[in-house]
């Protein structure tokens, strides 16, 4: 006779069918389950995939000032710090889709308000760096959070510089 299994399985196979050859309960019991692992029906759900930052862009408008964009495979908290010329947008949660997005925005050559976006990794999310031309004075900037077709675009929109 020629073998085609392991010796293990042999051996098992031999211990299966001497239990039921004696008509041990046993070996029609089912098998024992760990009740220490959790049954498929209990196990976490997976954690959503994160946030992608994939688009950043930026468009003057007729009124001399500017917006930027920032679109997003889906929405996250976003928070404002101001510093002078400078205005960071945190998407917490967030992080770049490619690694070509961490390169700055170069704004200037299209003159005021704003010099320069750069979307910056840091801890738990992505800032949006926004440099201006000048101070904003009393023209602080506005966000806003669109969404459509499951993805997000953060809309910043600063105001003209004021006239020197």
């Amino acid at each position: 006779m020629r073998r085609f299994c392991s010796s293990s399985i042999v051996k098992f196979t031999g211990a299966a069918l001497a239990a039921l050859s004696l008509g041990s309960p046993l070996a029609l019991a089912e098998p024992a389950h760990d009740r220490s692992a959790p049954l498929a029906s209990e196990t976490p759900a997976l954690a959503p995939a994160p946030v992608e930052v994939i688009f950043t862009g930026f468009a003057r408008r007729t009124d001399q000032g500017a917006s930027v964009f920032v679109r997003m495979t889906g929405e996250v908290p976003v928070t404002v710090e101001q510093s002078g010329r400078r205005i960071v947008y945190r998407l917490t949660g967030a992080k770049l889709g490619v690694k070509n997005n961490a390169n700055p925005l170069p704004t200037g050559e299209f003159g005021p308000p704003v010099s320069s976006v750069a979307l910056v990794p840091s801890n738990g999310g992505v800032d949006v760096v926004i440099d201006l031309t000048s101070d904003p004075g009393d023209k602080p900037a506005t966000h806003r959070v669109v969404s459509q077709s499951k993805l997000a675009t953060l809309v910043v929109d600063l105001a003209p510089a004021k006239a020197q």
